[in-house]
């Protein structure tokens, strides 16, 4: 049987588990995933297989290095000693050292060019670390919860999603979408601007009714970005290949 048949009958979800699993491993091809997600959609057995699933990955990742860690110091005594004598010392200079280098280090972050385009790279390759179904109302609830803001009204017009998730680089919840538009992929990112403000230090703007986007190149993208609301936006398209206007319009249905 193939597992990818999205008409297939309950009795035979067994065939699909593999398939889940290598979804949120990030080793599964976006045509699989379309097929994969049709049906979960018709599948809550197999929605609440796969929510289990990411919750176990994500806490296997945050523990695989503690783990670790704490093996090596219940097996090395000379570890302890040390270990011991640094948290003593690191307690004796912490008092009055950590807000003076917390003040001369440490800086808000911000969602620059820059920073979005190292996000677009970073999920070329790496799955974000939550993976959502655009199609499933309680998918896209979800979703909004996680970003702290509404979804973006276009988000569920558009149908060929190649991955769709929240990415947690800046330790900020940031969505991510990724799409096909007249044969190249696109990325739209959504965030809470209030959390993660935006820094456009160059380019130039464009007024886009109430709008006003900002336009820049990085690398091979052209990007624009913009804030309504309480939301942020950064529209990324392959630079001499698309017209972001045009795909912004075509989202909006202008």
């Amino acid at each position: 049987m193939d597992k990818f048949d999205a008409s297939v009958s309950p009795s035979g979800c067994a065939e699909w588990r593999e398939a889940i699993s290598a979804m949120v491993d990030g080793e599964l091809a976006p045509s699989e995933q379309h097929r994969l997600w049709e049906h979960l959609r018709l599948c809550p057995a197999c929605r609440h297989y796969y929510r289990q699933l990411q919750a176990v990955q994500k806490r296997l990742r945050q523990t695989r290095w503690a783990a670790l860690w704490a093996k090596a110091v219940r097996e090395n005594a000379r570890l302890r000693r040390w270990l011991l004598f640094g948290v003593l010392l690191a307690a004796l200079v912490s008092a009055s050292a950590t807000v003076g280098l917390v003040r001369h280090f440490w800086r808000s972050p911000t969602m620059t060019p820059q920073v979005a385009l190292g996000i677009i790279q970073y999920h070329a390759h790496i799955p974000p670390d939550w993976v959502f179904n655009p199609k499933c109302s309680a998918s896209i609830s979800c979703m909004g919860e996680q970003l702290k803001v509404p979804q973006p009204r276009f988000a569920p017009k558009v149908r060929q999603w190649e991955r769709v998730g929240i990415c947690q680089c800046l330790s900020v919840p940031v969505g991510f979408y990724q799409f096909a538009f007249q044969g190249h992929s696109v990325v739209l990112l959504h965030f809470n601007a209030n959390a993660l403000p935006m820094k456009v230090d160059a380019g130039s703007q464009v007024r886009w009714g109430k709008k006003c986007l900002h336009c820049c190149v990085v690398a091979d993208k052209h990007l624009l970005m913009w804030r309504e609301g309480d939301s942020g936006f950064v529209l990324a398209v392959p630079f001499g290949e698309i017209n972001p206007l045009l795909l912004l319009a075509h989202l909006e249905g202008r």
